[in-house]
């Protein structure tokens, strides 16, 4: 892997680890299979998840960066204020950004889940 990832062609992986090309060739697609799995399970399982989990952490930041801002406390002087509004104002429009992106990941798992009834459905008919 770390060869391809030099920009090594597949004969040249070949000849650097003493392997027949064809060798080389199964692995690397052995390889693209396995990556397409992990990206699938990754857009189907993990993702959501990460989601949701990543909205939470920001709210609680947000929650935590106005208690900065509106407290009384002495050692809270103005440019701890002025950060915690800044850092606000970024939670907000990453916040935006994943609200906005979130009905694209569930339409995609929708899409995918499609696509793999279909791939069952053609498998069993062929």
């Amino acid at each position: 892997m770390i060869l391809l990832t030099k920009g090594l062609k597949g004969y040249q992986i070949a000849g650097a680890l003493n392997l027949t090309q064809s060798t080389v060739s199964r692995d690397i697609n052995y390889l693209s299979k396995e990556s397409s799995n992990n990206l699938k399970y990754l857009v189907q399982q993990s993702l959501p998840f990460l989601y949701s989990t990543s909205i939470e952490g920001i709210k609680s930041i947000l929650k935590e960066c106005w208690s900065i801002y509106e407290s009384d406390n002495a050692s809270m002087n103005y440019l701890h204020k002025l950060n915690s509004l800044k850092l606000a104002k970024e939670c907000n429009e990453s916040l935006f950004k994943l609200v906005a992106e979130g009905p694209s990941l569930v339409y995609l798992k929708e899409l995918e889940e499609r696509l793999e009834k279909i791939e069952n459905f053609k498998k069993e008919n062929a």
